[in-house]
């Protein structure tokens, strides 16, 4: 009986704990996070570990609420009879905390209810999820415009004084222009990007969309993020904007539009379902939000790829330094000497084939004039010699001449207008919401490593990012953003196919200088740096892959290509930006000269000694405010440090993070076989002078 006393009263104290009712509204609070709601349904949401550095600041036109007939309807009246809260377990995200609130907005003939429900996980104490409905009250049909959700507003001078409103660092999953950087943006006075994950014309004329639904601002004391959880790619947008005061307003914008079955009016008793919402607090930069949105997404069965075979960590070179008129002789030259640099896969890239779709070997001169037996002759040749090979293809793409294209009109994505729009390739598309397509794209899987005898596919184009609504009446769909939403199907047909076929085949994916997309992270091994414009850039995307795949996942360098033959969407020449990432060494070229050819015979095999890239990236470092640049990978007892930055000073001390107190380690210069000594866990500060980078292994000393 005591014990039951003892239990009851240590409930009843946690509910008191976890929400609280007056006068004023309603707060609640789990471990972490405190919502507050006042009595008109205007909320706001602070983290607690932040204490007095809190980056969040309360604004009543700031918040979220539903556009109708261009108004704005933000407070809406809380009916306290219809508040409940309690610890529940949710079917997907375990146990937690869950709050339901209702208000009702009332003006004229205008009557709408919210309805909002607050979900936040025992195992995820740094996450609240949110998911809300607009019911028509009133007796006329409603236009709504649009709805915004999680709007928060963000001014870092509440935790800083000393800095400005708008001086955060922030990551933007909006596909905005090819080669635009999205993992380290800062803000400044007029900013503003959409993210919209819908399809549209970026400056550079090409028709995009997709990317990630998930957006991160952070200062020095925290760090906030906002994705969608749905379970497929949405047609909506994450704004993030610098006000005229310089404070910064971001949040998920949702419009509306029947033409491709979003929802435009709604009729007495409908109602608007937002789609489900996460806030994710964290430190440093977006690493930790990004794992916790993978296991988020996860809860949801969305099951990103965490973990790479051992043998997708192999260095590749593939062809694409001779561009589209390369020949196989060509190709064969370089073999000898990529066996003596210790690289045993050659990839073949664009230019295999004339037109997309049709997937035929060129018949040009130097190519594959007799077609499928060419192309089995080239695979088995250098199976002969030792080497694995990759076949490069674009699975959507659809040449207008081709004769697929020609043939079967049926497969493709559709104009209302009866049109087949081009992507930023000017090819058509094949439809991934219609199984006719998804099947031709199995039995080019099939033929590829069935037949021809490839060991896997190197899936590239920013193409792949998302298709156009699609309205042709053959595929029947029940929106037209079945194609939009169905983009994954590509990914994993093919994944699945190489699987049934060779169980030992890989997926590479590029997205050709724009953000991947969670949506078909389950159905590839490797992932790459996405054709980056700077070595700092392809550092940071390496960390993005990192952070939302895992912290051992295989993410490829995106090419070492000699300084001569750089022509922009590639890295020239960095191996210390790669090891010192984590990342998998890649390379293309037509022609090494000889000072060029002992850099490569240098790092090739030292990457494959130390085997950084199947190590653990530890998250200790923050990119935007930590100097300098840090990174940190974990393999067995060692730690590997990559540092960078223009120059350091010989007396500017440079901290260590991640060593065990007292314990002393070995400090070793991997690129220039230097030893430098030792260095202590309880004083874990270094002073060494470099230009550029500083690579060096940790290694613990035994007592």
């Amino acid at each position: 009986m005591k014990k039951n006393s003892i239990l009851w009263f240590s409930l009843l104290t946690l509910s008191l704990i976890l929400v609280s009712c007056s006068q004023s509204g309603f707060k609640i609070n789990s471990k972490e996070i405190v919502i507050k709601i006042a009595k008109d349904f205007t909320s706001t949401i602070q983290w607690q570990p932040a204490g007095d550095h809190s980056i969040i600041a309360y604004d009543t036109s700031i918040q979220q609420g539903i556009v109708v007939d261009g108004k704005r309807c933000l407070k809406f009246i809380v009916d306290k009879s219809k508040f409940s809260r309690k610890q529940s377990t949710d079917p997907e995200f375990g146990t937690g905390l869950e709050a339901n609130i209702s208000g009702t907005y009332s003006q004229g003939d205008l009557k709408i209810e919210r309805q909002t429900r607050i979900f936040i996980p025992d195992k995820f104490p740094r996450v609240a999820l949110f998911k809300t409905s607009y019911a028509n009250l009133g007796s006329k049909n409603i236009h709504v415009d649009s709805v915004f959700s999680q709007r928060v507003l963000l001014n870092r001078q509440l935790a800083e004084p000393s800095e400005q409103p708008f001086k955060f660092a922030t990551f933007q999953g909006g596909v905005v222009e090819a080669g635009k950087t999205y993992s380290l943006i800062w803000l400044a006075p007029g900013f503003r990007q959409d993210n919209f994950q819908g399809m549209h014309r970026t400056k550079g004329h090409d028709i995009l969309g997709g990317g990630m639904p998930f957006i991160d601002i952070w200062g020095k004391t925290m760090g906030i993020a906002i994705a969608h959880l749905e379970k497929k790619p949405q047609w909506l947008s994450l704004p993030v904007q610098v006000q005229q005061d310089g404070t910064v307003d971001a949040g998920i914008l949702e419009k509306t539009d029947d033409k491709l079955g979003l929802k435009e009016w709604l009729k007495p008793g409908e109602s608007f379902q937002t789609v489900l919402s996460a806030v994710i607090f964290h430190h440093l930069d977006f690493f930790d939000a990004l794992q916790t949105y993978h296991t988020l997404l996860e809860c949801r069965g969305i099951n990103i790829m965490k973990t790479s075979p051992k043998e997708a960590y192999e260095p590749y070179w593939k062809g694409w330094g001779f561009g589209f008129n390369f020949t196989l002789d060509m190709f064969y030259k370089v073999l000898p000497e990529l066996k003596a640099i210790g690289i045993n896969i050659a990839n073949l890239d664009d230019g295999w084939s004339k037109l997309y779709g049709d997937w035929d070997g060129s018949k040009e001169t130097g190519k594959f004039p007799n077609g499928d037996k060419d192309i089995i002759k080239f695979v088995d040749n250098l199976h002969k010699q030792g080497f694995k090979t990759n076949l490069w293809w674009y699975p959507l793409g659809v040449s207008p001449g081709s004769k697929l294209a020609k043939e079967r009109p049926d497969l493709l994505v559709q104009n209302e207008d009866g049109s087949f729009p081009t992507d930023s390739r000017n090819v058509y598309q094949l439809c991934p919401a219609y199984e006719p397509a998804m099947k031709y794209i199995q039995d080019l899987v099939k033929k590829f490593t069935s037949k021809w005898g490839f060991d896997g596919l190197y899936t590239d184009t920013r193409g792949l990012t998302g298709v156009p609504p699609c309205f042709n009446k053959a595929h029947h769909h029940k929106s037209p953003l079945e194609s939009f939403q169905e983009i994954p199907q590509a990914f994993k047909v093919v994944y699945e196919t190489l699987q049934n076929y060779n169980k030992n085949a890989f997926q590479e994916v590029c997205i050709c200088g724009v953000v991947h997309s969670p949506y078909n992270m389950p159905y590839y091994q490797i992932a790459n740096a996405t054709d980056p414009l700077s070595r700092a850039q392809m550092r940071n995307r390496i960390k993005v892959e990192k952070g939302i795949h895992g912290p051992t996942f295989c993410v490829g360098d995106c090419y070492q290509v000699p300084k001569d033959e750089w022509q922009g969407y590639s890295i020239d020449q960095s191996f210390e930006s790669a090891m010192g990432t984590g990342a998998q060494v890649t390379t293309f070229y037509k022609d090494l000269d000889s000072s060029q050819l002992q850099i490569w015979k240098k790092w090739i095999p030292k990457y494959r000694e130390l085997a950084i890239s199947s190590g653990e990236y530890l998250n200790l470092y923050d990119l935007a405010f930590d100097k300098p640049e840090t990174h940190v990978v974990k393999k067995g007892n060692n730690l590997f440090f990559g540092i960078y930055a223009d120059s350091i000073p010989p007396a500017q001390p440079i901290q260590l993070r991640g060593l065990t107190r007292d314990v002393e380690y070995s400090v070793y210069d991997y690129a220039n076989d230097k030893q430098l000594g030792t260095v202590n866990g309880a004083n874990p500060v270094i002073q060494a002078d470099f230009k550029e980078n500083l690579l060096l292994q940790l290694t613990p000393l035994k007592k």
